[in-house]
Order: C-alpha cells, then sequence, then structure tokens
C-alpha cells in the first residue's frame, strides 16, 4: 500500500479530513511527519519483524559499519593501500590549508603531511605526537574492519560462532563507557553510533583471536516518501495506520474523548499482537553464581563453550 493511502485513510478515520475530501497539502506533510517518527519509534523498539537482518562478519576486535555516512577517519585524514597509491594523490590547496594527514596501511606509524615545493603539492614525512588524538583516531581507522552496509538503523545482537557442535552463543553486552573496564578474555560486546547509520562494534582480544566468524542482528531503517509502496505485511500496514490515527486525533482534536481512549487501546492490543521477542543491547543480569552455567561467570568461564 502506498504511503500516501495510509495517510489519507488515517486522516479519515481521525475526523480529521472527511474520506471524500483532499487533505490539503500542510496537513498531509504534517501527518508524513508523524509517520516517520512512528516507524521509527516502532523499528527501535523492535516491533517491525520485517525490518530484523542478519549480518555475518569476521572476527574483530573493531568493527566499522558505515552506510551513508563514513565520518571514522575524519575529515583531511587519509588512508593510502601503499606508497606509490599515495605518491600518484596529489593534494590540494585545500587540502594544504586544512593540514591534512595521511598514512600508509602497511607502515600507520609514519604521518605524511602536505609539503609545497616550487608550487605544487606533494606528501612529505611529519613528526607526530604518539597520543595525539588525531593520530589516534587515524590508528583505529586502520585497524578497523570496514563493512558497507546500507540503512543500520539499531543494533540488536551479537553472537559468536563456536563450531560445530555447539552453534552460536549470545555474547554479553555492556555499555561503551565501561567495556574497558573487562578483562581482555571475557565475552563481550558494545558498540557506539558515530552518525546516522555508522557504528563502531568492540570486543575483546581473546574472543577476536579465537572466535570462528560473529553474526550481527540489526534492524534496517525503513526508507519513504508520500508515493512508496509499502510492501510489508497487512498486519503491519494497519498497525501503522492506527498508530497514526491516534496521533493526528491527539494533535487535531475531532473525537470525544471516548473515542481517543477507544483507540489507544486498539493500538496497544495491535501493538502487543505483531511485537516481536526483543533482542535489545542491555546485559541480560542473572544468577551471577559461578557454577551456573547460563550466569555471566558460567559464560566468561567457559561453560557454555562446551568445556
Amino acid at each position: 500500500m502506498e504511503v500516501r493511502s495510509i495517510i489519507t485513510e488515517a486522516l479519515s478515520r481521525s475526523n480529521v479530513v472527511p474520506r471524500r475530501q483532499p487533505a490539503p497539502g500542510d496537513l498531509m506533510l504534517s501527518a508524513y511527519k508523524l509517520l516517520q517518527g512512528i516507524v521509527g519509534k516502532f523499528n527501535n523498539d523492535n516491533f517491525l519483524a520485517f525490518t530484523q537482518m542478519g549480518l555475518s562478519l569476521p572476527s574483530k576486535q573493531l568493527i566499522h559499519i558505515y552506510g551513508k555516512d563514513d565520518t571514522m577517519l575524519g575529515d583531511y585524514n587519509y588512508v593510502f593501500n601503499d606508497a606509490s597509491e599515495m605518491t600518484s594523490y596529489v593534494p590540494s590547496v585545500e587540502e594544504k590549508q586544512n593540514d591534512a594527514w595521511a598514512v600508509i596501511k602497511t607502515n600507520p606509524q609514519q604521518v605524511y603531511g602536505v609539503v609545497e615545493t616550487a608550487g605544487a603539492y606533494h606528501w612529505e614525512p611529519i613528526e607526530v605526537d604518539g597520543f595525539d588524538a588525531r593520530y589516534q583516531q587515524i590508528l583505529q581507522y586502520v585497524k578497523a574492519y570496514h563493512v558497507h552496509v546500507d540503512g543500520v538503523s539499531k543494533l540488536n545482537t551479537l553472537y559468536v560462532d563456536r563450531a560445530q557442535p555447539y552453534g552460536m552463543l549470545k555474547l554479553n553486552f555492556v555499555p561503551h563507557a565501561d567495556f574497558d573496564g573487562y578483562a581482555n578474555s571475557d565475552l563481550l560486546w558494545t558498540f557506539k553510533e558515530l552518525a546516522q547509520g555508522e557504528w563502531i562494534i568492540r570486543t575483546k582480544p581473546y574472543l577476536a583471536s579465537s572466535a570462528t566468524k560473529f553474526k550481527l542482528d540489526y534492524n534496517k531503517a525503513v526508507e519513504f516518501d508520500l508515493d512508496t509502496d509499502l510492501r510489508i505485511p497487512d498486519a503491519y500496514i494497519e498497525l501503522l495506520t492506527v498508530a497514526l490515527t491516534y496521533k493526528l486525533a491527539v494533535a487535531y482534536p475531532r473525537m470525544d474523548d471516548a473515542q481517543v481512549e477507544r483507540l489507544k487501546t486498539e493500538l496497544g492490543d495491535m501493538i502487543n499482537n505483531v511485537k516481536v521477542p526483543k533482542a535489545d543491547t542491555k546485559q541480560v543480569l542473572r544468577d551471577d553464581g559461578y557454577d551456573d552455567r547460563s550466569s555471566y561467570w558460567g559464560v566468561v568461564g567457559g561453560r557454555m563453550w562446551g568445556v
């Protein structure tokens, strides 16, 4: 069903615009913005099963996922595969003025800056403090495994492949700010969002070096305009219609309180019917007894690895 049709139906159900009357442009736009917010929230709450995707990843300590934006390296920082690639790239006046830096993947400890000689610009080695924040950002970019995936709106769960016969193990999530406080052998993961659709995933060194591969479960963003034909299950079309109807009824009161309350109840029932089990990113807290196979210490102690 087209997005425009969903909005038209919701405007009619909420008594904002009569069914046989065209919706004014400002109301159509306002309803469209409301629908975008509804879809975004439902997706973030894991209510939209059709947006949930899986991705196999190599077992790396640092994984960079990006879509439209790639901000991890930073402006006017460059990473070249080899010396010949760097030599063939002629810096511009703009890059000279903005103090561009470059490194070569095989030797990222050496930083190059833009130098002018006889009116021409080229790369020359420069001295950089090893604790310089910009330099550390470049080194992190060189270390990371980069994968392009469009429209990643939320990271849900990271699994590690333990190989046969054990299958996948769900890793415990910890907040990014706390991650460095755990041991390098702990079976944990964390992430931070750099930009819209851009993420950094971190795991511990032991896990990254010993695992076969990772599997990431994530939610894909739902992008649409007024003329988009949403090819999704009918249950979700109705859910979006009812949710938008409720939002419009609150924003543009044309219904009595009893009608609005019934609409709210109907929306709650529909959410309960279509929502999927949440694979949220919060660490699951269990009995912390060391001998409990399902506890945190049971996981990090190897008891869920079949040993």
